[in-house]
C-alpha cells in the first residue's frame, strides 16, 4: 500500500468525501492521486455515489487488515496550520486588505493566475515580520497577482517595495493604489521574467517573495531572477510550492537548485496557502485534472488547491546558475505534472 492509498483510506474511514475534499487529505501530486483513485475503484475498494466517494465493505476490510485508523483532525483550529495568528496591527491590515482585494482584476489563465485567499496573503507578511525580514527592509516581488506588495505597504514597516509584473492590469492597479495612498516606497513596473533582470535592481534587496510557476525550467528562471536581486549573505527569500503539481522528484530537483544557489531552507509550512480558484469554470475547461478524473467530478465544494510556504536564507553570496534554454509560451507554465494548469 502506497502513501496516497493510505491517506485516502484514512480519510474515507472517517467520513465519505467529495473528489475535491479528498485532494486536501493527501499529499501526492495530482497525476498520481487520480491514478490511485482509478485503481482503487477498479479493485472494488471505493465507490462513488451522488458525488461522494465511500469505502466499500472490501475497502473497509483492507483498511482494518492494514491497521489503519480513521483520520483525526489535528490542525490547530486557531491558526489553521499557518503557525501565526493575525493579531493587533496584522488584524487591521487584513480588514483593510480585504476591501482592496475585492477591487483587483480577475485572474486569467494566460499568466497562470490563481489568487490565494486574503488570509494567506496577510499571513505571508506576518511570517516575514516574525522572521525579521520585513521591518526597514527592501522587498522585491516578482509577479504579484496576490497583491502581497499592498499588504506589505499597509503595515508601514518596509523601507522599499518593488514589484515586477507582466500583467498590465495589475501594474496599473498597484500603481494607481500606491499613488492614491501616497505610498512613495512602493513602485511597480511591467516585466517579463524571460528578460534579463534590469541591472539597477541587481543586488539591491534584502528579501524576495514569489509564487512561481512549477515547471522546472520555470521555477529555475524565477528563482534565478530573484536571487540576482539580493544583497548577499543573510538575505532571505519566500516562495510557494505545491505537492499537487510538483512530485517529490521535482521537489528534490528544486531543493538541489536552492543549495547550488548558496541558500538553505529554514522553513516549510505545509498547506500554508489556500487558493480561491474558479469553481464552476474549472470543471468546464480543458484542465488535465478534470479530464483524467474517473467519471466527471462535480463542481468543487471547497478551496481544494493549496501550496506550501518556503523560507530561504543565503549562507554566502547568492550564486545564479547559467540559464539554459529560456522557456517560451505555455512551456513556461505547463509540464506533465501540471494537472491544474491549462495546456
Amino acid at each position: 500500500m502506497n502513501r496516497t492509498q493510505k491517506q485516502i483510506f484514512r480519510a474515507l474511514m472517517a467520513k465519505s468525501s467529495t473528489f475535491w475534499q479528498l485532494i486536501r487529505e493527501q499529499d501526492g501530486h495530482l497525476a498520481h492521486f487520480t491514478r490511485v483513485l482509478e485503481e482503487m475503484m477498479a479493485q472494488g475498494l471505493i465507490r462513488c455515489e451522488d458525488n461522494y466517494i465511500y469505502l466499500t465493505d472490501k475497502g473497509k476490510k483492507v483498511a482494518d487488515e492494514q491497521g489503519l485508523f480513521p483520520l483525526q483532525p489535528l490542525t490547530c483550529p486557531t491558526c489553521a496550520g499557518k503557525t501565526v495568528t493575525l493579531q493587533g496591527r496584522f488584524f487591521q491590515v487584513l480588514e483593510e486588505f480585504k476591501d482592496i482585494a475585492r477591487q483587483r482584476p480577475p485572474a486569467i489563465a494566460e499568466f497562470d493566475q490563481g489568487y490565494v485567499d486574503t488570509m494567506s496573503t496577510v499571513a505571508r507578511v506576518a511570517i516575514m515580520y516574525e522572521r525579521g525580514d520585513l521591518e526597514n527592509q527592501d522587498i522585491f516581488l516578482l509577479g504579484d497577482d496576490d497583491l502581497t506588495s499592498i499588504a506589505i505597504a499597509l503595515t508601514g514597516m518596509a523601507r522599499r517595495i518593488t514589484v515586477l509584473e507582466v500583467d498590465d492590469r495589475l501594474v496599473e492597479f498597484i500603481d494607481a493604489l500606491a499613488r492614491q495612498r501616497g505610498w512613495t516606497n512602493l513602485s511597480v513596473q511591467k516585466y517579463d521574467v524571460r528578460q534579463p533582470l534590469p541591472r539597477e535592481l541587481q543586488g539591491q534587496y534584502d528579501t524576495f517573495l514569489i509564487d512561481p510557476v512549477e515547471t522546472l525550467p520555470g521555477i529555475s528562471l524565477f528563482l534565478s531572477r530573484c536571487v540576482l536581486s539580493l544583497r548577499g549573505k543573510g538575505s532571505a527569500g519566500y516562495f510557494g510550492l505545491t505537492h499537487l503539481e510538483a512530485s517529490r522528484d521535482k521537489w528534490y530537483a528544486i531543493q538541489k537548485l536552492i543549495l547550488e544557489m548558496n541558500f538553505v531552507i529554514t522553513d516549510i509550512i505545509h498547506d500554508f496557502q489556500e487558493y480561491e480558484l474558479e469553481r464552476e469554470g474549472f470543471v468546464t475547461k480543458n484542465y488535465p485534472l478534470v479530464n483524467q478524473a474517473f467519471g466527471r467530478p462535480p463542481v468543487p465544494d471547497i478551496n481544494w488547491y493549496t501550496s506550501n510556504f518556503f523560507r530561504l536564507e543565503a549562507v554566502g553570496k547568492p550564486r545564479v546558475p547559467e540559464n539554459g534554454k529560456i522557456p517560451v509560451g505555455r512551456e513556461l507554465y505547463f509540464d506533465d505534472e501540471a494537472y491544474a494548469t491549462l495546456p
